[in-house]
């Protein structure tokens, strides 16, 4: 947890406190909260972000690497306000451009923060990334993007076999 300026408190699903204090300065920006209202793989953008930055974080970590530019670069690597439902292939290889133009707005960021932002989307984005830590960023956001629609898919087949199950057992009662 960590204090925002306002006094409100900032928290993720997390239990990490390094963690959570590495991102807190980027999570608790105002423009940044926007990315909770906006969908992205059948949830929020803003968590999409969190969970990418938190397993990298844990994998940059663990392997003795740069873990907190990881872990800024990871959360900001989709830190764009646009929703791209209907231009999905413009967006997917321009994105990473979009969201270091807006992270640069309002964050400092090193080399490899940039890294992982303009190259997350390495082979669709074209730029091939520079550093270990970018491809681990890379590696997980495609790992966190199917686990996310998995789940999605997952949720409407659940509910759509219960709508079938509800109506088989109308059905069957009305006999």
């Amino acid at each position: 947890m960590h204090k925002k300026e306002s006094g409100a408190i900032m928290r993720t699903f997390y239990p990490d406190y390094e963690f959570n204090n590495l991102i807190a300065p980027i999570v608790c920006n105002e423009e940044y909260q926007k990315t909770k209202k906006i969908t992205h793989h059948g949830m929020t953008r803003y968590d999409h972000m969190v969970r990418v930055a938190y397993y990298s974080y844990k994998i940059t970590k663990f392997c003795h690497l740069n873990y907190k530019a990881t872990t800024r670069g990871a959360v900001l690597h989709d830190f764009f306000l646009e929703d791209y439902s209907d231009k999905k292939a413009k967006i997917l290889v321009n994105h990473p451009k979009i969201a270091l133009a807006n992270s640069l707005k309002y964050f400092e960021l090193n080399d490899l923060e940039q890294d992982i932002i303009k190259t997350h989307m390495f082979p669709c984005g074209k730029t091939l990334p520079r550093y270990l830590e970018s491809w681990i960023v890379n590696i997980v956001d495609d790992f966190a993007c199917f686990f996310e629609r998995s789940y999605v898919i997952k949720e409407s087949m659940s509910v759509g076999f219960s709508m079938i199950v509800l109506l088989f057992l109308v059905f069957v009662k009305r006999w």
